[in-house]
This record gives C-alpha cells, structure tokens and sequence, in this order.
C-alpha cells in the first residue's frame, strides 16, 4: 500500500487543514491556511464562498506533496460545529455562515431559560444546554430578526457539510452534528417537538438527510476536480463534526475514555455507552462518531487564547519550550497564585452559563512575577478541565488540539485531574479522525476498531501524588472564588 494516502480535512475556527495520512495512521503531508474569520461586536461569522475556495486551495496544496504514482484512497471532511449555515434552493448560501461562538442571540437564550418548562424539555429532547451559537437557536433568532433572509433558506447544514457538499454535489448531515440541538438522543432522529416549543416548526424541512459518520456519501465530482485537485471519482465519507472526530482521532473509543482538546476553545469530551443526561448540567449530550456510543461535551469558550494572551502580554518569544523551561521552576500552585480563564468576549459557557463571565488573577502580591502569572494561566485552563470533569468519572485522558503539544501542560492536567494522560505521536488528531472515517467509507477498514488497531500507541503520562494534592486544594479555592463572583458577572 505504498503511496496510498487517506485524506483528512479540518476546518476549524481558526484553522483550515488538509492532512494525508498512510493506513497506519501516520501523518505523511500536511497544508494548512488561516481560516478568514469576519468579527465585529457580537457577530462571528464567515463567508461560505470564501472557506470553500480555502478549504479547496488547502487540499490543492497538499496534493502537490505527493511523489509519481500515489493515490488517495478516500477522503473525509470534519469541521467546528453548529453555528448557522443555510443555503438556498440553487446551492447557494443566503449569506454568511453564523459561527458557533456568536453571541447575538444572547437575550433570546435568557429568554428561553427563563421559561423553565421549555428549557427543561428542550434539555430533555436534546440532552445539551442552549447556548447563543446554537443551531437551533440561530434558526429562531434569524426568523424573528430577518425573515426575509430565512425565507430563502432550502437547505440547512453544518460548516463540514457544507465543505462535503462542494466536493460532491450531494447534500446531506451527520448525526454527531446534528446531535447537538436538532435530535431527540433517545430516539436518534430530528426533533419536530424541539422545532414546535422554538416556534420554528415551518423550518423543519431545512434538514437533510442523515448519514453516520463513517457512511459512504458520495464521490468527487468532475467540478471540485478541476478545483481541488482530488481524483474524480474519490469516495467521500459523511464526516462528523470536530469534537466527535478528534476523540475518534486520538483513541477514546471506549466507555469512561475522556479527551480534552486544548484548541481555540477547551473541549472536554467524556465517552459513554449509555444516555446520561443530568439536571443543573452546562454539559451537553451528543452522539459519537463511533455508533453505538455517546460523548458528554463540557465546551469552554477559550483555552489556547489565555495563552496566547498571557504570551503576547509579557512579549515572549513563541519559542514555548524556552519559556515553559522556566515555569518548571516555579512550584506547583504558583505560590497560590489562581486564574480563571473565562477571556471571551462571549464570556463562559461551560461548566456554567455566564456570558459576563471574565478572566482574572486572584491572590497577586508584591512578589508576583510575569513568570509567576503566566505558569498560573497555565493551570487555570487545567482547573478549567478539572471542572468540566467533576461527577463524571473519566478513567483516563487523550489530549488533542495544539496545545497537546505541551509536555508541560500535560504533566499540570494530569495532577489536577488526578488521571492518566495519553498524548499521540501525531499533531492533527481531528484530521486523523476525518481519515480514519474516509477509510471506513473507502473499505479500506472494516469498522472502527479495525481502523484504530491501525494507529500507533500514545505517550502516557501518570500523575503525581504530592502535586496531586496541591491542585486539590488549589481547586477548592478557584470554585470559591468562582461562585463568590458569579452574581458580579450576571449583573
């Protein structure tokens, strides 16, 4: 099989990649651009033309990596999940895709929540919180505010569909996509009842037709050939969406497995084999790329970008081993120096709804120092974690996402967690996911164990007891500080 490629596509919030990966899992070329974000107050959003050409330059330039004589055997597409992306009845958008980290429908959320038998039984249907980004939520906010733009919707579909749909003329959704606020878990099917307490039943025919992830969903087609490069004819899988992929990708395949994606925002995935859905819970149920199983979803709305902050702020050199050399120095604890990583502009999500919420240092004295600060931003996001995970149990963690690339980091997550952490030998573990599906799709493996029997084992990182009981500590405090300033952020 030498010079046989699978192809994975991410296309993330910040980020467009295109990785070709041999059947071992093995990351061989990789593109990647910037994804054109267009932000201005409350609004995040993208236009869909524009990814499209991206995402197609993106898989144009990995191909040119190849040698003579290689082949791709399959691809598949994962992207950032729900916002709003609706297209006409021409396949054409109707204007540009909402993100999942939009705030505008803020007031409608508070609304919602406030009416508690509709939240309570949207909760139930869906097994996840609203939140302003949701889907779902979008629809109701673009039928009251801009009918004449909803009016023209024909089809409704997440960021990888659309990218999918470019590719194969088809159109069609996932169901890990769709799990988020447009099915009832119990069932696995869309949710008119969902649609009728949203007052948005007339839009239910926007969604289409759902696959699995690792589902056949067409081929390329001799338009995106002449755009992409990828060989007419490539099978295509359905794809899922990134959170979904990137466990698949980094291993947590099996019930109590836990991944945490370090990225544009801290994603903590717990996998389970049964339906779990809990009261007071800003965790959100939704399905795995894997049937069969389901992932509990803590989403925060910034991880990486305390770092980036805390980085840009004391003008370091992004050379992070240089700087982390040094923050291995300073003691577990940050001598009680306690960040809360809540930097959005959205304010928080998860493990709580609060979109005043914001960052800040507690416990700063005469002695505190930039070096100081920053290993406790470091922490903060660990605490973050450890949060997002408390009564779920988790028995091990994956890390994934750029910041998995941080040995350092990892060592800090696992003593507040308590847990052992695995870090993969591969970078691009959402693209691995898309690849493992697109082998699935192309019959390259026979399902998802075969695929995973394929890949090479991660690193493991155990945790330390002594620091193990600092972070306990430590921890007790950040939830007190947390709860004291709640009301001051609500207000």
């Amino acid at each position: 099989m030498a010079n046989k490629y699978l192809l994975g596509i991410d296309v993330g919030t910040t980020r467009i990649k295109a990785v070709l990966f041999n059947i071992h899992g093995r990351q061989v070329f990789s593109s990647s651009r910037d994804t054109r974000l267009i932000k201005r107050g409350s609004c995040s959003e993208v236009d869909m033309d524009e990814l499209w050409e991206d995402v197609a330059e993106t898989i144009k330039s990995v191909i040119l990596k190849m040698g003579p004589g290689s082949k791709i055997l399959a691809a598949a597409v994962s992207g950032q999940g729900e916002g709003l992306w609706l297209i006409d009845k021409d396949g054409k958008p109707i204007g540009r895709a909402i993100l999942w980290n939009d705030s505008r429908a803020e007031s409608l959320v508070t609304e919602l929540e406030n009416n508690s038998p509709i939240s309570e039984s949207i909760f139930k249907i869906t097994g996840s919180p609203l939140f302003p980004g949701a889907t779902s939520v979008l629809l109701r906010w673009l039928k009251d505010n801009k009918p004449e733009q909803i009016a023209k919707a024909h089809n409704l579909m997440f960021c990888k569909d659309w990218i999918r749909y470019k590719l194969t003329n088809l159109i069609s959704t996932d169901t890990t996509d769709a799990s988020t606020s447009l099915l009832n878990l119990e069932t696995g099917t869309t949710s008119v009842e969902l649609f009728d307490h949203l007052k948005i039943k007339n839009l239910f025919p926007l969604i289409p037709k759902l696959f699995t992830p690792s589902e056949y969903s067409g081929t390329v087609t001799k338009f995106s050939t002449n755009i992409t490069g990828l060989p007419i004819g490539t099978p295509i899988a359905c794809g899922a969406f990134d959170v979904a992929a990137t466990a698949l990708g980094c291993g947590a395949i099996k019930d109590g497995d836990a991944c945490v994606i370090l990225g544009t925002s801290g994603c903590s995935v717990v996998v389970s084999d049964i339906l779990k859905k809990g009261p007071n819970d800003r965790s959100g149920m939704e399905m795995h790329a894997v049937p069969e199983l389901f992932i509990k979803v803590s989403a925060t709305m910034a991880a990486t970008p305390n770092i980036d902050w805390v980085y840009d702020l004391f003008n370091y050199d992004k050379n992070f081993n240089n700087i982390e050399a040094e923050l291995g120095k300073i003691p577990a604890g940050s001598y009680g120096l306690i960040y809360h990583p809540y930097i959005s502009l959205s304010g928080e999500r998860a493990p709580f709804y609060s979109p005043g919420a914001s960052a800040q240092f507690s416990g700063i004295n005469e002695k505190t120092t930039p070096l100081t600060m920053t290993r406790a931003v470091y922490e903060g996001v660990a605490l973050s974690i450890k949060d997002c995970l408390k009564n779920q149990d988790p028995e091990r963690i994956f890390l994934a996402g750029g910041g998995a690339r941080s040995l350092f980091w990892a060592k800090i997550i696992s003593n507040c967690t308590n847990l052992p952490v695995f870090i993969s030998t591969e970078t691009e573990l959402c693209a691995r996911g898309s690849a493992l599906m697109a082998g699935i799709a192309g019959e390259i493996y026979v399902d998802i164990d075969h695929a995973i029997n394929h890949i090479n084992k991660p690193r493991r990182i155990d945790p330390e007891p002594d620091q193990v009981a600092i972070y306990d500590e430590l921890f007790n405090k950040y939830v007190q500080i947390q709860k004291k300033m709640m009301s001051v952020w609500n207000s």
